[in-house]
């Protein structure tokens, strides 16, 4: 996902560079690429951190499960 984020990222900024335009629009739209960008990189880190969460609540789940089984069978033993 970050490669795909750099990729539009660099390909926009060529395709700025190389459009006829005023240097105070070209600014402008730099920026706002760079704005666009920063906005989506949040997103897809927001997406990573929320993916991550459910990956450490499914295995905290899981060790808890397996301890508390393990806990029982010494129990009876």
């Amino acid at each position: 996902m970050f490669a795909f984020v750099l990729g539009v990222t660099a390909g926009a900024l060529v395709a700025l560079l190389f459009a006829p335009q005023s240097g105070e629009e070209l600014r402008g739209d730099i920026a706002k690429g760079a704005r666009d960008g920063a906005k989506q990189a949040r997103s897809v880190g927001n997406d990573l951190k929320k993916r991550g969460q459910k990956v450490v609540d499914l295995t905290h789940d899981r060790l808890q499960d397996a301890i508390e089984t393990a806990y029982r069978q010494v129990k009876r033993a």
